[in-house]
């Protein structure tokens, strides 16, 4: 015994079908299939789904002299099926659109034509229910002794939904990274002359002249304030500024200078 579930499913302009097999060692395969349509409804997804699982019964199964089960939840397709009826339908005899009854009318002469023609044949007998039957026969979902399986098959047919809702859209992220100016570098030295010190720039012009060096670093630091400048001190200034303690100056104006200085420090470079 080999067994088919079935189901379909329509969303926008697409069907999907989804098909779970047990073949005759009891090995389970599944499949979902996915197609776009000019005009689906869940009637056409159900004969999407048969379609399916007929074409794999053609390439597989038909001659292995094995019956064939198929489950679906679409009582439309077990009567189109039924091996003892000649149907014919017509508009609003079984679907409002005429396209469906056309579809339903196609597979039933692919199926006629899988048991009349491409089995050794047509008309087995089950000793299951000690009665003849086709090769192939389709069955309503509650005749089904494992229902878990058209559970599967249901979410197999929508597969394609599942992948369009968990769609993430691509979005380019650009980083803007904005230019850092070059910091300039300024070199100050101090310069004793007669009796006066000069602070003197790297381009040998002097911006600053006071009796006290520090006094006359604070001039130049104002006089050279750039957020975007470093300043390297000579080797004298960096050693007057680390032996001067703070806390011994009285003078006012040697206070204002240091507190000047202190203010420029995140500028210095070593």
């Amino acid at each position: 015994m080999i067994e088919y579930y079935l189901d379909g499913s329509a969303k926008g302009n697409m069907v999907g079908a989804g098909v779970v097999k047990i073949n005759e060692y009891g090995f389970i395969e599944k499949s979902h299939f996915t197609s776009e349509h000019v005009n689906p409804s869940s009637q056409t997804a159900e004969g999407f789904a048969l379609e399916k699982a007929l074409g794999l019964i053609m390439e597989t199964d038909i001659h292995k002299n094995e019956l064939i089960n198929i489950y679906t939840d679409c009582r439309q397709l077990i009567n189109l099926m039924d091996f003892n009826q000649t149907l014919e339908f017509h508009h609003h005899e079984f679907f409002n659109r005429q396209e469906a009854n056309n579809y339903f009318q196609y597979l039933r002469e692919i199926y006629k034509e899988l048991i009349l023609r491409n089995s050794k044949s047509s008309i087995y007998h089950c000793a299951k229910t000690n009665t003849a039957r086709p090769l192939i026969k389709v069955f309503f979902k509650d005749d089904a002794d494992h229902k878990n399986y058209l559970q599967d098959a249901h979410k197999l047919s929508r597969t394609y939904i599942r992948k369009e809702e968990g769609k993430v859209e691509k979005v380019e992220l650009t980083t803007v990274v904005k230019e850092v100016p070059k910091r300039k570098k300024v070199e100050l030295k101090a310069v004793k002359k007669a009796n006066s010190w000069h602070i003197v720039k790297n381009n040998g012009k002097t911006i600053a002249v006071n009796k006290r060096p520090l006094i006359a670093l604070s001039v130049a630091l104002v006089q050279t304030k750039n957020p975007n400048q470093q300043i390297k001190l000579c080797l004298y200034l960096e050693n007057l500024l680390k032996s001067t303690n703070k806390n011994k100056v009285n003078n006012e104006s040697m206070l204002e200078a240091i507190k000047i200085i202190d203010e420029h420090k995140k500028m210095f470079v070593s």
